[in-house]
């Protein structure tokens, strides 16, 4: 009897799977988060070393180490599961009755745990995608800033007051250089051999790894068409997650079945447990007053 009303439990909780109880659905108002900023910082970086900024920012946070937790639990919980499965196979009687209610718990268990990952992943790819759209509508708004008339200005003047700069400099190092060959020997060598230097570091941060456009299907891509192309990323992600979450669906509504019809089976078995059978004919108990004592 009390494997059978346990079986029953199983049955009615599973078959509300899909649906996170009350306490669950409160306590998701203090789960961990990722709060990455789109802020300056971010702003400047290579477009190469970009999405590698973004996911060393998302594993310090606490919404990643509540992921590896899940992670470790689902692992922990399936080498149970297999175990179980083994052990109900080779039990009987009894004692498989037994593991098949627990099986059934294990199973529930691991679905809710699975449901509980797929809300984390899918925070995840929200905050992500957000994120992305806001980069986005920065470098919009800094593109909108460069092609105002003003800005424009203020760009050529700063580009021809660099030029003057480098003009006088030119005739600084002429001036030098006409003192002699002493001022040649101390002076001139050096220049030759800083500015070379100068050369050879703009020339290696030019070619850099992190400085080279990253490119998709052999495509090199700008800013925000790597923003762009990230973005559309986590939506197919996020479309995986939701096929996912189908299956998930599905595997809860097997473990109903599967505990409904445990709990059929030993509802039948219960009257070969030693109880009576109940009477609803009062005509069965006829011969009693009719007969002669």
């Amino acid at each position: 009897m009390r494997v059978l009303r346990l079986a029953v439990r199983v049955a009615l909780l599973t078959a509300l799977a899909g649906t996170p109880p009350v306490a669950a659905q409160e306590a998701g108002l203090a789960d961990p988060v990722w709060r990455p900023v789109a802020g300056e910082r971010l702003m400047r970086l290579p477009a190469g070393y970009l999405d590698r900024a973004i996911d060393r920012d998302f594993r310090d946070s606490p919404l990643a180490a509540a992921l590896e937790e899940a992670g470790r639990a689902l692992t922990d919980r399936s080498a149970g599961l297999a175990e179980l499965q083994a052990a109900v196979e080779a039990a009987s009687g009894g004692e498989r009755d037994a593991l098949r209610q627990r099986f059934l718990e294990e199973k529930q268990a691991y679905l809710q745990l699975m449901g509980r990952r797929h809300d984390l992943e899918r925070r995840r790819l929200e905050t992500r995608r957000a994120l992305y759209g806001k980069l986005l509508s920065r470098l919009q708004r800094e593109d909108a800033g460069a092609e105002d008339p003003a800005m424009v200005r203020l760009a050529e003047d700063r580009q021809a007051a660099q030029h003057r700069f480098q003009a006088s400099v030119d005739k600084v190092d002429a001036a030098l250089f006409a003192r002699g060959a002493a001022a040649e020997s101390r002076y001139g060598a050096e220049y030759r051999r800083h500015a070379q230097a100068v050369d050879r570091l703009v020339a290696a941060i030019a070619g850099h790894p992190m400085n080279r456009a990253p490119e998709v299907d052999g495509r090199a891509l700008d800013r925000h068409g790597l923003l762009r192309h990230l973005a559309a990323e986590a939506e197919a992600e996020t479309a995986l997650l939701d096929q996912q979450d189908l299956v998930l669906a599905y595997m809860a509504k097997l473990v109903a079945l599967d505990a409904m019809a445990m709990a059929d089976e030993l509802a039948a078995r219960e009257p070969e447990g030693g109880e009576r059978p109940e009477v609803r004919d009062a005509s069965a108990a006829v011969g009693f007053f009719v007969d002669p004592n």
